[in-house]
């Protein structure tokens, strides 16, 4: 790496105010906001459960690398979802507890997102489990 590169990546971080101090705040608010997700939310009940389910049947059908990528993937992509959704319904009553039609569009909304992405995760997991259920018959 040139050195001039290197300056430059020097007052960039510099001038962002990154360190590993302010990494390790970044961190922390990220895992106390999880953490409101789990203490708040019965739905991650359910994420658990089907996490369990799909990692127990991953080992028991023994998938592939890719199926694997791709359950981790699906994981991921869900819970991340639920936290935006969260994020969006726990920010609408801040504003107001009200009956508000724009406020029920953006719940509706970010309840949308999850269900989609249920709906993804749904049709991943028939298409990597089902031939290898259907298989043992």
């Amino acid at each position: 790496m040139s050195m001039v590169l290197k300056e430059k990546i020097d007052r960039d971080l510099k001038k962002r105010n990154i360190s590993p101090k302010s990494i390790m705040g970044t961190i922390k608010n990220s895992l106390s906001g999880f953490r409101y997700y789990a203490m708040d939310g019965k739905s991650i009940i359910i994420y658990i459960f089907c996490a369990i389910i799909e990692i127990v049947m991953g080992f028991i059908f023994h998938i592939n690398g890719l199926e694997w990528i791709l359950i981790i993937c699906i994981l991921g992509i869900i819970l991340s979802t639920e936290l935006v959704n969260t994020a969006i319904e726990k920010t609408c009553d801040a504003i107001t507890k009200e009956y508000n039609a724009l406020i029920k569009v953006a719940k509706d909304c970010g309840s949308a997102a999850t269900f989609v992405i249920f709906t993804v995760a749904l049709i991943l997991n028939i298409i990597i489990f089902y031939p290898k259920i259907v298989g043992l018959f």
